[in-house]
């Protein structure tokens, strides 16, 4: 008997560890294996003078991970949904039942009886008011008219509730201002402090490097246009050539003018991927710093007080 329930104790052991085994292996698949993405649009070269048919756009975002188990994307005009397929299958978006579309209409229907119920019995009440603000109106015409001093008390009273709004408004305004002055003066003395300098530091560094890794690993654009008048397409040329040279070496662009027409053209690739680890290592580093969540907290105080 003690044999028995080494043996199934054994068993369940066994069965436990492959099974933390293959959820860290699914862990790490996640946390490591990049999600890859290929962008592609192209406009065809057209005359803007005809006009610009969005129709002739043809676009398209797509992902896949895990050597194409999981991949999706969406794209124009073709496809306006985002679909997940997974080994081929899709996954998103869900085709809808027949029996939910016939609740829709029910529901729908039904919703529409309370609607005229709702405006049956609104016209009704208004129908009561208007009743109402006629025996009113008799009534108040049937009261005696006022004496000359109840008529005169009736307008410095209305004088003085006129002059009071201007002073009311002004202390609003003032205490408006002063608050704001405090804020602006609590604001300048947080981005003088060092702890904020520190922050600021490590953050911009990180978001320099998640920008680095989310931008494509290779890129090509082919373009071409025109704006009709040959001198601001020159102006325009001269501006794209000046930070051409600053450009990354993977991006590769080939963009030229058209001095004669008022025209677009362009042809554009891209490829790059993701890794989760790195997104989410970023991220907690930033967060958990304690100069940065020493400023997040005196951000808050400032926004709060």
């Amino acid at each position: 008997m003690l044999a028995g329930l080494l043996t199934v104790l054994k068993i369940i052991g066994i069965t436990l560890l492959i099974i933390l085994a293959v959820l860290l292996v699914l862990l790490l698949l996640v946390l490591f294996v990049p999600i890859f993405y290929r962008i592609d649009a192209h406009v065809p070269e057209t005359d803007l003078d005809e006009g610009f048919d969005v129709q002739k756009v043809d676009a398209a975002v797509k992902f896949s991970w895990l050597l194409f188990v999981i991949r999706g994307g969406i794209s124009f005009p073709k496809e306006h949904e985002f679909t997940v397929r997974v080994f081929g299958l899709k996954v998103l978006p869900k085709k809808e039942k027949p029996s939910k579309e016939v609740k829709d209409k029910e529901s729908a229907d039904k919703k529409a009886e309370k609607q005229e119920e709702a405006e049956a019995k609104q016209t009704e009440t208004v129908t009561d008011a208007q009743a109402e603000t006629q025996d009113g109106v008799s009534e108040e015409s049937k009261e005696e008219p006022k004496d000359f001093i109840d008529v005169l008390w009736d307008i410095i009273e209305t004088v003085s509730n006129i002059l009071k709004i201007p002073l009311n408004v002004f202390e609003k305004i003032a205490y408006t201002i002063s608050r704001v002055c405090d804020k602006i003066d609590m604001i300048k003395s947080t981005l003088e402090n060092e702890i904020f300098q520190r922050a600021f530091s490590l953050v911009k560094r990180k978001l320099i490097r998640l920008i680095r890794m989310i931008l494509p690993d290779k890129c090509r654009i082919d373009a071409m246009f025109g704006l009709g008048d040959p001198a601001l397409t020159a102006e325009l040329y001269a501006a794209y050539a000046a930070v051409r040279a600053f450009m990354p070496r993977k991006l590769k662009v080939n963009f030229g003018p058209d001095f004669d027409r008022k025209m677009v053209y362009t042809d554009t690739h891209m490829k790059g991927h993701i890794t989760l680890f790195t997104a989410l290592y970023i991220a907690a580093s930033c967060y958990f710093n304690k100069d940065v969540r020493k400023t997040i907290r005196r951000f808050k105080k400032i926004i709060n007080s």
